[in-house]
């Protein structure tokens, strides 16, 4: 098989194999720990802050960061508010569900980072270089802007589902 076919179609298989196996888990209520809903966007937030201290963007890195901190706050809210919570009746603890909708819209992300990103095996140095580090700001700041805000609207929401009575 040829190496670029390879490079193309494994991703996606791996992607479309973890898809399957999300939709086959998806009816399952999920355990909502509120307090580590901090830890992924602290993890994010620190390793954006290494990369860009350890390579600063230019002016067009910050605009494409900005950018991407915003688009990627807009979809990760809309992910968040896409999931169904409850608690559960007996142990009274906070429980998620994801929708086919929030798995449709990963899916959707998926494709157009596939479609948007150039492909593999520019060539070091010049305009694909610089295109591709400006992109890579752009994604940084879409992954930051997610996190943050799925993991804050979760919080947020999380705080609305109401409590049941277990004394009985």
């Amino acid at each position: 098989m040829d190496p670029k076919t390879l490079q193309t179609w494994l991703p996606l298989a791996i992607v479309a194999v973890v898809m399957a196996l999300r939709w086959k888990s998806m009816s399952r209520p999920r355990p909502l720990r509120l307090a580590f809903l901090i830890i992924a966007p602290v993890v994010v937030l620190m390793a954006a802050a290494l990369l860009i201290v350890a390579q600063p963007p230019s002016a067009l890195g910050w605009l494409a960061l900005a950018g991407g901190l915003a688009i990627g706050a807009l979809l990760g809210w809309q992910r968040a508010r896409l999931l169904h919570f409850e608690r559960d009746t007996v142990t009274n603890k906070l429980q998620y569900r994801q929708t086919p909708a929030a798995l449709f819209l990963i899916i959707g992300l998926i494709v157009a980072k596939r479609l948007i990103l150039p492909q593999p095996g520019a060539a070091p140095g010049g305009k694909d270089a610089a295109m591709a580090l400006v992109m890579t700001d752009g994604l940084l700041g879409f992954a930051l802007g997610m996190v943050i805000a799925a993991n804050l609207t979760m919080w947020l929401r999380s705080r609305y589902i109401p409590h049941h009575d277990l004394e009985g």
